[in-house]
């Protein structure tokens, strides 16, 4: 007679089946993950893989999910580092780069691959399991949306427009450069590249900041 595993052994499954699944969709793409194939990469049979995810979809979707939860933990932790406008805004800077550089596949599937995002869901049995992942993002939009209105706006009212396009403006930059270090392009055009990372973040936060 079998035993149950235990809760800890049922995590271990549960994550090698998301990283497995990570894996797939960053090497092959969303179209080639399939139970089956996922299943037979880390040596479980398509039924068992079934009794932790009912479908690719709701997989997929726990993955970006926990990608955005753990970018909205580092983004709080950093906003919470400082009152100054200026350093919290290089705070949160510094820890949307880490992110997107310490967790490159998360970041791939999340922001660069073409994947269902929550409209693709609307309507199907997935929506309030999607609903989580938009919910996530969009509280991480306002976070740094207030962070951007403090540091340009100061004691000044600004209109959304001037927000969106000033988060624009940063999240653009922020994207360009983890895009450029992990592909390892960066490398073929300056000698150094944190540094120039750097640069390029103060003088940032500087024109964003000279701008009130």
């Amino acid at each position: 007679m079998k035993t149950a595993r235990r809760p800890d052994e049922l995590e271990q499954i549960r994550n090698r089946i998301l990283d497995a699944a990570v894996e797939i969709i960053i090497n092959q793409g969303f179209d080639a993950l399939t139970m089956r194939k996922l299943a037979s990469r880390i040596g479980m049979t398509a039924p068992n893989i079934y009794n932790y995810f009912a479908n690719k979809d709701e997989l997929y979707i726990t993955i970006v999910i926990m990608g955005f939860e753990r970018l909205r933990e580092s983004l709080e932790q950093a906003y919470c580092q400082s009152d100054d406008p200026v350093v919290r805004a290089r705070c949160m800077m510094d820890s949307y780069m880490k992110f997107g550089r310490e967790n490159s596949a998360y970041y791939e599937i999340m922001f660069i691959r073409t994947t269902p995002k929550y409209r693709d869901y609307i309507g199907t049995p997935y929506e309030k399991l999607s609903e989580i992942e938009y919910r996530i993002s969009m509280e991480i939009a306002r976070l740094a949306m207030n962070a951007l209105s403090d540091l340009v706006g100061g004691d000044n009212a600004l209109t959304q427009e001037t927000v969106l396009k000033n988060m624009v403006r940063v999240w653009s930059t922020l994207h360009g450069m983890i895009s450029l270090f992990n592909s390892d392009m960066i490398e073929y055009v300056v000698p150094s590249a944190e540094k120039v990372y750097s640069q390029v973040i103060d003088d940032l936060v500087k024109l964003l900041a000279d701008a009130r």
